[in-house]
């Protein structure tokens, strides 16, 4: 009786953990993904970011894709500390560049092309890879990424050069040559807001030189011995692409490049009022006044008929210089008359004329009366 009760003990037992276990998956389940579910790095609007993930047992993987004008292709994979990533794309119709980045957006190097690069991983975490196209073209490319332990055979290829400017400079200037077909990047890191500008000269073949964020935005792009000039996005690294074209004669290049806050913008100096003179009912003359200086003239119209004679005479309260001139409408200047003088003339159309009140440059502003008569 004993041994029956100790078994359906145990019996009970083992109903209970084995009525545990999936609750027990469906914590592990819950837990073990929260590594991939980390949040990345920023990326910029379009196409969605792509996961790479390697075969079982497999060190790389190879992704197709497609990218159209200034639509980077974004991809993302994890990678444990001092492992070697090895990126190389091809492409169809038009160059490929991949950008290979770390979550804070500092740009570890760049392939492209016969060009591939190898790098041993600073951190374990997500990296990034953006591909593009430095030219305003599509096309469908192929990118083979590889992630081992030990550094690959080869001696990878130099990452881009990057710029870096003398303390307290705005501007640094970098010259070279490109073969035909080559290409060359620069990277420099600038803030969100500053206008970055690069002027090119040209020697020998030419070339093209392409400015994109590290997170595959396209800015822009110009030929050599061009300008281009344009306000930063965002706070990363910036890449400067040259390329010479394939068949092209070699080419020498020098670039300015300059990195600066935009100038605010000034605020307009508001102009002075127009106003309109108008007689007093059956009255042919009125007079208006004023105050004059230097940098504030005082603006009236009427309207009046071809055949009219206008007449306009100016003083000033204590004497001081100043004018008052007559125009058309469409600009015409039909004389003026200074302080203490007056002036009259016929109208040679029907329509506004107007009068402006002015003082010299170096002159002292005076309160003024304006009579203004018309028969």
């Amino acid at each position: 009786m004993m041994w029956t009760t100790q078994r359906e003990r145990s019996n009970r037992c083992s109903r209970r953990l084995w009525g545990w276990l999936p609750a027990l998956v469906m914590v592990f389940a819950t837990v073990l993904p929260v590594r991939a579910a980390m949040p990345a790095a920023p990326v910029a609007q379009g196409q969605p970011v792509q996961r790479i993930r390697f075969a079982t047992g497999a060190t790389g993987a190879t992704v197709d894709g497609y990218v159209a004008n200034g639509q980077a292709a974004r991809y993302v994979l994890y990678a444990l500390a001092n492992q070697t990533m090895t990126v190389q794309a091809a492409y169809e119709s038009a160059p490929v560049i991949a950008t290979i980045f770390d979550r804070s957006g500092a740009v570890l190097g760049t392939a492209s092309g016969r060009r591939r690069w190898s790098g041993v991983l600073p951190r374990s975490g997500d990296y990034y890879i953006t591909v593009s196209t430095p030219y305003d073209a599509t096309t469908y490319f192929s990118m083979r990424v590889e992630v081992v332990s030990q550094a690959p055979a080869p001696t990878p290829e130099p990452g881009p050069e990057r710029i870096r400017f003398a303390s307290g400079a705005s501007s640094a200037s970098v010259t070279g040559s490109l073969a035909s077909g080559a290409t060359k990047q620069y990277v420099l890191r600038a803030l969100r807001g500053q206008v970055m500008s690069i002027q090119s000269w040209i020697g020998g073949g030419p070339y093209r030189f392409t400015v994109q964020g590290s997170n595959g935005v396209h800015l822009g792009s110009a030929n050599g011995g061009e300008t281009w000039t344009g306000t930063l996005p965002a706070t990363q690294d910036y890449l400067i692409m040259l390329q010479s074209p394939a068949g092209a004669p070699p080419a020498s290049y020098s670039l300015l490049v300059a990195v600066v806050y935009a100038s605010p913008t000034p605020t307009p100096t508001p102009a002075p009022p127009l106003h309109e003179i108008r007689f007093p009912r059956g009255a042919t003359s009125t007079t208006v006044w004023g105050y004059v200086d230097a940098g504030w003239p005082g603006r009236y119209f009427l309207r009046a008929r071809r055949g009219q004679v206008m007449s306009v005479q100016l003083s000033t309260e204590h004497g001081y210089a100043a004018r008052v001139s007559v125009v058309t409408e469409d600009g015409v200047f039909l004389g003026a008359a200074g302080q203490g003088e007056s002036w009259s003339g016929v109208l040679p159309i029907t329509g506004d004329y107007y009068l402006t009140v002015e003082a010299p440059a170096a002159g002292t502003g005076d309160s003024y009366s304006l009579w203004v008569g018309i028969r």
